[in-house]
């Protein structure tokens, strides 16, 4: 995912696209199980941000609430 990421934010700079990954963390899921630390609405926080970041924005890069992730 990571690759991908950046191999799309590349090929699409000069556009209005944003290309970004976003981590919503252990999410109380079907899949993350009842243990999880992180109800789906905080989950859904990062995911949200990214859809709707503005055209100046950052692109490329790996996010977790808003925040950048090093690689």
């Amino acid at each position: 995912l990571n690759a991908l990421t950046r191999i799309l934010h590349s090929e699409l700079q000069g556009t209005k696209i944003k290309i970004n990954a976003v981590c919503p963390g252990w999410v109380r899921t079907d899949m993350g199980g009842p243990q999880a630390p992180r109800s789906i609405e905080e989950g859904i926080r990062g995911i949200v941000w990214a859809a709707t970041l503005p055209e100046d924005g950052p692109s490329g890069g790996f996010f977790r609430d808003g925040h950048p992730v090093a690689w």
